[in-house]
């Protein structure tokens, strides 16, 4: 099978373009910009659909990737794999059995596609802080230093929220909420455990929702929420996060009165989300 190494020089601090340094036998893409990862992808598959595609960057260069690969048709056939040299890292934090290919799900929404996680609300305001940071600290500090920003701003939206859950009936909300995350993943936000009960390949998306809540209140369960120990060892939550956490296992998801958006670590304009899942559509080798 044919590998191409997609090599990021934006990501993170740039360590991408160190990795091939010397290395004849290897074939390497530099990335020039925003959406010329998937740009190269698509016409490759289009081409060579058995493709390897080996990602030296970050979420949103696995976002642009898996958006090429899908747009081609190819994700029978074609293969990607993850070196993190980004900021967050966040799915090639997941643990899958190595050196074997997995048949993974992804995130559908308003016509594309999200690998890990779609953040909205409380999480998104933080990834437009923590941008500010990045350039001086590492991914889960930049995370950290834009969650403390965002505390100080003001907490809560009116969204309105509709999910269709696994047997079928649906369940709304039209409140101030803190957040949404909508998760294929389980981690947001350079390791924060947001979805712990999550699985890559089941089908299934895993919804979190979260009250508006005191800042104080949001200090004190916050270690929890980075942890993901708002679950017992039986998966059922904790006393604590009752009446504050809504965990849900959805087929859809839709929300509107939002101005944007987290898509796997970026942001992107929108006033409402269409969101469902592909099951096993993508080829994925740890």
């Amino acid at each position: 099978m044919k590998q191409i190494r997609i090599l990021n020089p934006f990501a993170g601090h740039g360590d991408a373009i160190g990795l091939d340094k010397n290395n004849e036998k290897v074939t390497s893409y530099i990335t020039k910009g925003i959406g010329d990862a998937e740009r190269y992808v698509y016409e490759l598959c289009l081409a060579e659909p058995k493709t390897h595609f080996v990602v030296c960057g970050g979420d949103g260069t696995l976002n642009e990737v898996v958006n090429g690969i899908m747009r081609a048709n190819a994700g029978e056939n074609a293969m990607f794999s993850v070196i993190p040299t980004g900021s967050g890292n966040d799915f090639a934090k997941h643990n899958l059995e190595n050196r074997k290919s997995h048949m993974i799900d992804l995130i559908t929404v308003n016509g594309r596609y999200a690998l890990n996680m779609i953040n909205i609300g409380f999480d998104c305001d933080v990834v437009v802080k923590t941008d500010s940071f990045k350039k001086r600290h590492e991914g889960s500090v930049a995370y950290i230093l834009g969650l403390i920003n965002t505390l100080f701003s003001k907490m809560g939206k009116n969204f309105s929220v509709k999910i269709t859950l696994e047997d079928g009936k649906t369940e709304e909300y039209n409140k101030e909420l803190l957040l949404c995350a909508v998760a294929n993943g389980c981690y947001c936000g350079g390791g924060f455990k947001a979805a712990p009960l999550a699985k890559l390949d089941d089908g299934i998306l895993d919804v979190l929702i979260v009250e508006k809540i005191s800042r104080l209140k949001f200090i004190s369960l916050v270690g929890d929420y980075r942890k993901g120990t708002f679950f017992d060892g039986n998966g059922i939550m904790k006393k604590k996060f009752e009446g504050i956490l809504n965990y849900k296992k959805c087929t859809s998801f839709e929300i509107s009165g939002i101005t944007e958006y987290c898509q796997d670590g970026e942001i992107v304009k929108a006033d409402s989300l269409r969101i469902g899942v592909k099951p096993k559509c993508i080829k994925f080798f740890a």
